[in-house]
């Protein structure tokens, strides 16, 4: 049930009248209501210049961010969890106000994602540097140094697919070009190679095809019967001419934002923990350098507007591994990003729990110890480092400002967990104040419906807002 009275005063009421349980909001409704003709559709494309799973509804920063209501907020927005920059781009671009934003993301694919979807670059000269690329593609050379150093990579790509690849990968690393046109065709070259892998390409976190499974649908079976064959000889350059074309086509659309395309407004991916955030420099491919970071002062944003990771359902890391191989980080780092990624599943045997203070999230902890020490010890890591991130962020939200929170529900061990009321009380625990709380239906399917049994089914997002002190 949508409500299209577009005032924070009017649906704080509903939320009261309906005795504080979520309201129902349709934010893409409601989006074309307030916005009408200052809404342009064309613009979201660039959110799809890559895959990236459990990616946010662009409809709900879209809309929160243009209420009258906010408008005096118009210093810094930051995303403690960018992502791969949904809600940086609606930052920046937003129709009724565009805010500098600052983003933190510990995926390194995710970064280099939001920033090229955030930078605006001269398009013309993307012709000119595919002939270079395409001069150096076609060259000899010795190739394996290019190819990722990981023990079953014969399992994932054939042959031709790694020689392949590898002679794009050394063309573009050898391209004589700024950062900003690099990171371009790395993420061109990034959403290439798992369409030339043998991966299950309906199972997100790559998983070796056995089409065997889907003998029972001829459709389906015959279509992954054609995957496999194309990988074995794939059409690399002519995939990633295709990828760059469309990115080309959607990244035009930042230039036709005046303060984007001057500079005045920009996004800027900082750091990669949420938990202790500084600022670095991002360079190429996403990596960031943190031999010269600095602290961000205190009370320095006015909106923090994100959506934290799960509960034990993305596999953020794994989901990106192929795509992180070729872009040139080793199995190691891939490993301990995924061990430090909030929400992992890789948890230290040796790891202990203690009492957390917020006693909705220490009963939920108590309980799934009692049902499984592993997926207890899970749970506790999540809402250990969880508590850790919104402590950083009342650090740094000023004294006017507000936190937006889109949370997903899930299921652990049988039970049902609305993980945005425990985070909602450890929020509070910390000195926040609640403002109201809504809940949209997901409509996106790059999230994971349905995770072998364990995570259970993500039926809601949950729009809690928050303000600081009372």
């Amino acid at each position: 049930m949508e409500y299209l009275q577009h005032d924070l005063k009017h649906i704080i009421e509903k939320y009261e009248s309906n005795k504080r349980n979520p309201i129902s909001f349709d934010f893409k409704t409601s989006t074309q209501s307030i916005l009408n003709d200052k809404y342009k559709r064309d613009n979201r494309y660039i959110h799809h210049i890559h895959y990236y799973p459990g990616r946010i509804y662009h409809y709900i920063p879209l809309y929160l961010l243009s209420l009258e209501n906010f408008a005096s907020l118009d210093g810094y927005l930051l995303d403690p969890f960018a992502g791969s920059g949904t809600i940086l781009l609606e930052s920046i671009i937003n129709p009724i106000i565009k805010r500098n934003s600052l983003g933190v993301e510990i995926n390194p694919l995710a970064r280099l994602i939001s920033k090229v979807k955030t930078t605006p670059i001269d398009c013309s000269k993307i012709d000119q540097l595919m002939t270079e690329i395409y001069r150096g593609y076609n060259q000899s050379l010795d190739l394996c140094s290019y190819i990722p150093v990981y023990k079953t990579i014969d399992l994932w790509f054939s042959n031709k697919a790694m020689e392949k690849l590898a002679k794009l990968k050394s063309s573009i690393e050898n391209l004589d070009v700024s950062e900003k046109y690099k990171d371009f065709f790395w993420v061109c070259f990034s959403s290439v190679v798992r369409k030339v892998s043998k991966a299950d390409p309906y199972i997100p976190p790559p998983v070796v095809l056995k089409i065997e499974k889907y003998k029972e649908n001829t459709k389906k079976y015959q279509k992954l019967e054609s995957i496999l064959k194309q990988a074995e000889d794939p059409d690399v350059w002519e995939l990633f001419k295709a990828a760059v074309g469309n990115n080309k086509t959607k990244l035009e659309i930042l230039y036709d934002f005046e303060e984007v395309k001057s500079g005045e407004i920009k996004a800027e991916i900082i750091w990669k923990d949420a938990k202790s955030i500084e600022k670095g420099i991002l360079s190429e491919r996403g990596r960031i350098a943190s031999n010269s970071s600095k602290p961000v002062p205190s009370n320095s944003v006015d909106i923090i507007f994100t959506s934290p990771p799960y509960l034990t359902a993305q596999k953020y890391i794994r989901t990106a591994k192929l795509e992180l191989l070729w872009l040139g980080y080793s199995e190691k780092e891939i490993i301990d990003l995924d061990k430090t990624s909030i929400g992992s599943e890789r948890i230290s045997q040796r790891q202990e729990s203690s009492i957390l203070g917020v006693s909705s999230i220490d009963s939920l902890v108590d309980y799934t110890i009692s049902k499984s020490k592993e997926r207890g010890l899970m749970v506790y890591k999540y809402f250990e480092d969880m508590i850790m991130a919104l402590r950083e962020m009342y650090r740094l939200l000023n004294k006017r400002g507000y936190v937006f929170l889109v949370v997903g529900d899930n299921r652990v061990l049988g039970r049902r967990v609305d993980t945005y009321k425990l985070l909602r009380d450890a929020a509070i625990d910390i000195g926040f104040t609640e403002v109201v709380t809504m809940k949209d239906e997901i409509r996106t399917r790059s999230m994971i419906t349905v995770r072998n049994g364990t995570g259970g089914l993500i039926k809601d997002e949950y729009i809690v807002i928050l303000k600081k002190g009372s």
